[in-house]
């Protein structure tokens, strides 16, 4: 060839199209929760945990909170 010309192929990537399931997920977090599911590791087990801590102690300084807010106008209330 008198000239060399190179054609570029486009590049290509191992992507594979994911989805999120919402009740796959749920099931699969219950099972975690209650040990059923043998397959998974340790690391998803810990971060299933941490995240119900998380939760648990939110709800817990929510209703804290509250009771503070319904005390302090019961307190304003009975002081005016």
């Amino acid at each position: 060839m008198l000239f060399n010309i190179k054609r570029h192929e486009s590049r290509k990537f191992n992507y594979i199209p994911r989805y999120y399931d919402k009740k796959a997920e749920q099931l699969k977090r219950e099972k975690i929760i209650k040990g059923e599911d043998s397959n998974s590791d340790f690391s998803e087990r810990l971060h299933m945990k941490l995240q119900e801590n998380r939760k648990l102690q939110r709800k817990s300084t929510t209703r804290i909170l509250v009771w503070i807010a319904l005390l302090a106008l019961l307190l304003y209330f009975m002081l005016s």
